[in-house]
């Protein structure tokens, strides 16, 4: 396990968030990754002090391969595919992040898990970095 990488992986798109998520689709697409599911959700939280602050949606990431190599070494791998990234707009503006749930446990996987998810979350990093090559901000 890497120990120097962040729990949380954050990124600026300055795009809004239904140019951003094409792009995002289309990054993580040519990484050969899939979008299992996707969850749109409001920001308004309700209540009398909410604010209206902008739609975000959850996407589930995940990659056959790498998901079969976990399973394969062992089943409870299973719980932590596919990855969660959370792609939020503001304004003119998408923030994304990325959680890597090898830090969200202390590092204690299942035996044979760290490796494929290591690798899920390389390649998602990898997409949205070519994705923001020049074009962006990313904020650790």
């Amino acid at each position: 396990m890497n120990l120097a990488a962040p729990v949380l992986q954050r990124y600026v798109v300055p795009e809004r968030l239904d140019k951003a998520l094409r792009s995002i689709r289309r990054s993580l697409r040519d990484m050969e990754l899939d979008i299992i599911d996707e969850f749109e959700f409001s920001g308004n939280t309700g209540g009398p002090l909410a604010q209206k602050r902008g739609d975000f949606r959850l996407l589930l990431v995940g990659c056959t391969v790498l998901e079969f190599e976990a399973v394969a070494l062992e089943r409870a791998a299973a719980v932590f595919f596919p990855l969660h990234v959370l792609v939020c707009g503001e304004e003119d503006q998408t923030r994304v992040s990325v959680a890597n749930p090898a830090f969200l446990f202390d590092g204690r996987l299942p035996a044979g898990a760290n490796e494929p998810i290591e690798k899920l979350v390389g390649r998602v990093n990898l997409a949205l970095d070519a994705l923001l090559q020049g074009a962006a901000v990313r904020v650790n």
